[in-house]
Parts: structure tokens; sequence; C-alpha cells
């Protein structure tokens, strides 16, 4: 009886214990946290935490930026406007533009949902931005422009995209331009200056999270620039290297290897027009060159304007260079003579033997006997044995006698080819340089080259081949000849001519409106 009493008891209190514990381990209450020093926005993530007050007076705090161990597993967490994992919410990139928008977030531990908590989260946009150039440029068509934008927030953060050509940051805002194109996060000034209205060029800049938002970088071109127009005649094609000779097969010589073919003359360079006026440029308040440039061969016209006042330009038109001679192919080997043939002759010879041969033989043996009288004598015994006894014998054998023919001779290697002779460079296009009475006293700031292009390298010989080993045999077959290195011509090709540069007057041209 008294047994079963205390069973009783200890089962009344292991129970108590259990609902004890069970009890101690739930939640009274939870409180959702934001770390509000992020800016947060769509298509990003942001930090946010969970404080766990339970019944037993203790708090638990999540992992992350509350540097708890209350793991999140034991939390449903639902989002509008975006998804969780782990402590972070993600924004919908759908929710672009973000000014005026929030994101809804709801959390309560798995086995109490009557305790969600539900918090309405603002999102963040811009209340200004600034683009700032980053790297010294001319005012002048053709040139680059980087830079950097700097955006502040509702929140009283900022950021700074300062890595344009990223799509990741690139995407944070709208680009378009007057008087040039946005390329791979730079500011291309149009180099077509009929593309350019007034000398002013400009780049507008939106944020797509507040279309309100916008910043404009406008500037009036000087041209103070050194421009530079460069044609240049096709380069040659380098020639084909030769093909390697075969090798010889047995006995045989190699193959000679062929020839390197020569290399292709670089052309021309195109002959070229240029064409300067001086005007007195009514918006800008000072005189500006007006040039007109034409390569005459592909009919392609380029116009600049250059300040006299810091500004230069520069035409060339060269020769292409001529192409590298091919190098000659290899010669083949000679193949290794074939070895003498063996045979083998047989002859009887009688030789003489020593063979052995059983005799029996009478021997005298002395022994000690006990006569008559019963006295010891010593008597002679006669005994015969067999002894083996060598003895000459002729006979008959046969031997070989082991015979080589003569090796055959090793083939010659073969001759490389020779190598190809490089292409002449092509000749300097002639530049004609035409200026009107008002733009000549300026004809230092326009500067022409016209060089024949670079000759083209000479190919080198290719190698003879190694000639074949004599076969083996009596007498031993000869090596053939190693084959002669290809002819090679060193250095390089004739360079091309230099072009002409004809400077002659013109008539004014240009009407400024």
């Amino acid at each position: 009886m008294k047994k079963v009493l205390s069973i009783t008891f200890l089962f009344l209190f292991s129970l108590m214990t259990i609902n004890e514990s069970a009890f101690a381990a739930k939640s009274d209450s939870i409180k959702i946290v934001i770390n509000r020093n992020q800016t947060i926005l769509p298509d990003r993530s942001i930090n946010i935490g969970v404080i766990d007050y339970k019944r037993n007076g203790k708090v638990r705090k999540t992992p992350g930026f509350l540097n708890g161990r209350r793991f999140w597993w034991n939390y449903t967490v639902n989002v509008i406007g975006g998804d969780h994992f782990n402590g972070k919410v993600r924004v919908d990139k759908a929710l672009i533009p973000s000014v005026g928008k929030s994101i809804e977030i709801e959390i309560f531990p798995k086995k109490q949902p009557e305790l969600a908590k539900k918090v309405i989260v603002p999102l963040n946009y811009e209340t200004k931005l600034d683009f700032f150039a980053t790297n010294e440029f001319d005012k002048a068509p053709g040139e680059k422009v980087e830079g950097k934008i700097v955006t502040f927030f509702d929140n009283e953060q900022h950021e700074v995209y300062d890595k344009l050509r990223r799509k990741k940051e690139a995407e944070n805002f709208y680009f378009s331009t007057n008087g040039g194109d946005w390329d791979n996060g730079k500011f291309v000034i149009e180099s077509d200056i009929r593309e350019i209205q007034n000398h002013v060029v400009g780049l507008f800049i939106q944020a797509r999270n507040n279309p309100m938002i916008a910043d404009t970088f406008a500037f009036q071109l000087d041209y103070k620039h050194d421009y530079n127009l460069w044609f240049k005649g096709q380069n040659g094609w380098n020639g084909n290297d030769g093909w390697n000779g075969s090798d010889g097969s047995t006995g045989r010589h190699g193959q000679d290897g062929e020839h390197g073919e020569n290399g292709y003359s670089g052309q021309n360079g195109p002959d070229v027009g240029v064409w300067v006026d001086l005007y007195h440029d009514s918006i800008l308040g000072y005189p500006l060159l007006y040039i007109n440039a034409e390569n005459f061969w592909s009919g392609e016209e380029f116009r600049y304007l250059v300040n006299p006042n810091g500004g230069s330009f520069t035409v060339s038109s060269d020769g292409g260079d001529g192409g590298r001679g091919g190098d000659g192919g290899d010669g083949g080997d000679g193949g290794n003579g074939a070895d003498g043939k063996i045979w083998i002759e047989k002859k009887v010879k009688k030789v003489t033997v020593k063979k052995p041969f059983k005799e029996k033989k009478t021997i005298t043996e002395k022994k000690t006997i006990t006569n008559e009288e019963g006295e010891e004598e010593e008597i002679e015994v006669k005994k015969e044995i067999e002894v083996t006894v060598y003895k000459n014998v002729v006979e008959e054998k046969v031997i070989e006698i082991k015979h080589q023919n003569p090796g055959q001779n090793g083939g010659d290697g073969g001759w490389g080819g020779a190598g190809g002779l490089g292409g002449i460079g092509g000749r300097g296009g002639t530049i004609f340089l035409h200026f009107t009475d008002d733009a000549m006293p300026y004809q230092d700031l326009i500067t022409a080259h016209s060089s024949g292009g670079f000759g083209g390298l000479h190919g080198d010989g290719g190698d003879g081949g190694d000639g074949g080993n004599g076969g083996a045999g009596k007498p031993r077959g000869k090596n053939g000849w190693n084959g002669k290195d290809g002819p090679e011509a060193f250095g390089w090709a004739e360079d091309g001519w230099d072009g002409d540069i004809v400077v002659s007057p013109t008539e004014e041209f240009f009407y400024y409106k």
C-alpha cells in the first residue's frame, strides 16, 4: 500500500514539473524590431529582429543585428510586399517608385498565433540628387564624362553611386541626354557638331524611386581640344608558311619543305582634303575655326569646330604596313637504311674429340693374413678392376656460319623551304590643306602627317631534314646527308614612301547661321 502511494506521488510530481516547464517555455508577448539605420528601398534587404518575453520573466532575442540565440524557425513570418529569410526581409522590386509606399510584416511564435504582431514599414525615397563629374575632360565633341551621383533620402541618409558602369547602380536612375549619349556609365558628347544645338550639351538624371527628384548636368562647349583625325591604309596580309616536307620511308630521301609565301604589300593611305575657314560665333562671342575634312577614297566627311585659343587639329594618312613573309617549311628527315639480310651457312667438319671408355685392369695389392703357424704374414693378391680411359675419336660435326648482307644507305634529308619576302609598306596619302584668307593666320594650329607604312618582316627559311642512319650490315650502310636549310632574307622589306602635304588658298565656304 505504501509502495502504491509513493509511485502515485512521484507521478503527480513529475506531471507538475513538466507542466511548469512547458508553462515557462511559452511566450507571453513578442516585439518586432526594425533597424532604423538602414535605407529601405525596393529590391533591397532590411534587417529585422524579434524580442520574445517569456512567462517566466526571461527575455529571448533572435540572431542577426540583435545578437540573440532564439532561432528564426521558432516563428512564422509573413510579409506583404516582400519575402523573408532568416532575419532579412527583401522588398519587392515591383514597388518602384517607392514614394508613398510601404510593406507589412506579421510575426508570431509557431504554436501561439494569438501573439501575432504586425508592423507597417514605410519605404524611403530620394528627396534630392546631384551629379558630379569625376574626371578631367575638354568641353568638346567626342569627349567622355565620368561621374558619380549622390542621393539624399527622407530618413536623412545619403548614398554615393560612383560605379555607374555597373548595372546594379545605374538601374536606380533614368538617364536622358541632349547632344550626347549615356554609354556604359559615361556621358559621351556627340561627335557630330551638327547634332549639337547652340553649343550646349547636357545629362538629365531622374530617380526611379521618386521620379519627382532629378538633376541636370549641362554645360556649354568651348572647343578647346586637340582633335586628331587619323586614316591608315589596310595592312598587308601575312604570307602563309610553307608546308613541312614528309619524312622518307625506309631508305628514301626526305621531301623538301615548301617555300613560304611572300607577304602582301600594305595599301596606300587615302588622299584627304581639309578645308579651314574662320568665323565669329555670336553665341560664344569669340572666333572659331570651322574645319571640313573628306576622305577622297570613301567620300566620308568630318566636321570640327576648333577654338584658336587653346585648340588644335591634326590629320594623318599613313600607309598600311606590309605583311610578314611566311616561313619556309622544314625538310623531311631521310628514312633509315634497311639492315642487311642475315643468312646461315651449314658445313660438315671432322673433329677429334676425347671420349671416355671403360676397361678392365689387373692390379696387385698387399694383404696381411695369419698363416698356419698363427703368425701374421703379408702376401700379394691380384685383383681385377674397371677404369675409365679417354681416347681420341674422329667425328663429323655440323657447324653454322652466320652471314649478313651489306646494310642499305640512309636517305638524305629534304631541303628546307625558302622564307617568303615581307610585303612593302604602303605609301602615305596625299593631304590637301585649303585655308581661307581669314584662317591662314592660324595655319600653325593645323598639322598634317603622311607616313609610309613599315615594310613586313622577311620569313625564316625552313630547317633542312636530318639524313637517315645507314642500315646495319657487313659493311654497314652509309648515313644520308642532312638537308640544307632554306634560304632567307634578313631584316624587313622596304618601308612605304611618305605622302605629300599640299597647302593652298580657298574661297570662304562656311556661313554661320
